[in-house]
């Protein structure tokens, strides 16, 4: 197939920009569902540990380590079904198997109940976000990728913000039980919409492979060999080793350390991060498309930017005393997790072929989820072993190593930038894909 060819053949299997951007929308919506099916274990972390008679250690390894390294073991395989343009039938398909299996959680009798069910919504999420990632690389150039991928990360600050309200209310009026019930159901419903709006399939174009290669399999590990790709891949991972010890813990902290009630952290801790994080999301998307259009290295360095200046927050949320200023500092520290995904996933789906791009966010989450998952583990170890020399505040001091980890991924991705521009396989002006 000639050049103009595979033009013609991805103009025609491309969605229009009015529906790509209506797909966006829905996929914003979907990723809610699938971080608040996933946030409500660790909002609802206190009820949960004291009705099944739980330590912190097993909290972080029920809602962090094993959810996360199913969730990553997962993703790499259901990736491989999305790279072939089937993005509508895993999204939908992954939907209803997450919402199903939270429902089921609130039926759960023992943390061994509860594990299988988490385990359950990991492998319904492990599909969804690279499938979603794959879709806007698809029908998006590549100088245009920031913006839409920002509209679908929103959808993180949302989970939060709806977990911890809607969460944290309907707990504390109908019970933990009655709040997965609820949370799951709307997953199920939203599946056949997907289907209707993505469409079972975009057929792949063959000639959107570099001439000569057509026919033989890219190897996957051609992306792990490119330093750039790595050096956001690991520094992702710090950040997610950060976020999710934060998204695990931090209502624990709020209710053991500053006298909060469920609902208190629930609309305080839910407002403030839902609007900290939704702010910071569209703003960098935006800032990050058009600093990459002069130079592409500016989705790396934004990143680092912004980190560095979020870092101290991190520091600060632990040590004051003041409950308001805790809250807000948190939702801080809580940007850092949010505020990458946008330009991160624009650069990596930048160093890869199209045949390639859901496997390289599978990558990406894969590596981000086993090193992440290690996060929750270890705040819940620390914080055990602190507990009889500093009673509630052990998890203060534990969640330390939040900032820490921040730090580490800052020096990563100022590595990745230094070989990105020679390893990108698009330029803004992009190839036929």
């Amino acid at each position: 197939m000639t050049e103009v060819a595979a033009d013609k053949f991805v103009a025609a299997h491309t969605h229009s920009p009015r529906r790509a951007w209506a797909a966006v929308a829905l996929l914003a919506v979907v990723g809610t569902l699938n971080y608040a099916d996933r946030f409500l274990p660790a909002v609802l972390a206190e009820p949960i540990k004291n009705d099944l008679a739980l330590s912190d250690t097993a909290i972080g390894v029920i809602n962090g380590f094993w959810f996360l390294v199913v969730y990553a073991v997962i993703g790499l395989v259901i990736a491989r079904i999305a790279d072939r343009g089937a993005f509508g039938l895993v999204i939908s398909t992954c939907l209803t198997l997450w919402g199903a299996m939270t429902v089921l959680g609130g039926a759960v009798q023992s943390a061994f109940q509860l594990a299988l069910t988490r385990i359950g919504v990991a492998v319904g999420e492990a599909g969804s976000t690279p499938a979603a990632h794959a879709y806007v690389a698809r029908n998006f150039p590549p100088e245009r990728r920031a913006a839409p991928l920002a509209v679908i990360s929103v959808s993180i600050p949302l989970a939060s913000a709806a977990s911890l309200i809607g969460g944290g209310l309907l707990a504390q009026t109908l019970g933990w039980r009655t709040a997965f019930v609820v949370m799951g159901a709307i997953s199920v419903v939203f599946a056949p919409l997907v289907l209707l709006v993505l469409g079972r399939r975009q057929p792949m174009p063959v000639a959107a492979v570099p001439a000569g290669e057509g026919e033989r399999t890219v190897k996957v590990l051609d992306l792990l060999k490119k330093p750039s790709y790595m050096g956001v891949v690991l520094g992702a991972a710090f950040i997610s080793f950060a976020g999710y010890s934060l998204t695990t813990f931090a209502p624990a902290y709020l209710i053991r350390t500053r006298e909060m009630t469920l609902g208190e952290v629930g609309v305080q801790y839910g407002i403030a991060s839902g609007l900290a994080g939704i702010g910071s999301l569209l703003i960098v998307g935006r800032i990050a498309d058009r600093l990459s259009a002069r130079d592409p290295r500016w989705s790396l360095w934004l990143v680092a930017a912004v980190t560095a200046l979020l870092v101290p927050f991190s520091v600060l949320a632990f040590v004051v005393e003041n409950r308001t200023l805790c809250v807000w500092f948190i939702a801080l520290s809580y940007v850092i997790g949010t505020a990458h995904m946008a330009p991160s996933i624009a650069a990596i789906q930048r160093l890869a072929r199209t045949e390639q791009r859901a496997t390289a966010s599978a990558i990406f989450l894969f590596i981000g989820s086993m090193v992440g998952s290690a996060g929750p583990f270890l705040t819940g170890v620390i914080s055990d072993a602190l507990k009889a020399d500093l009673g509630s505040m052990s998890l203060g001091r534990a969640l330390l190593i939040v900032p820490a980890a921040q730090v580490i991924a800052i020096i990563c991705y100022l590595l990745a930038s230094r070989r990105f521009v020679d390893e990108m396989v698009e330029s803004d002006q992009g190839a036929a894909a």
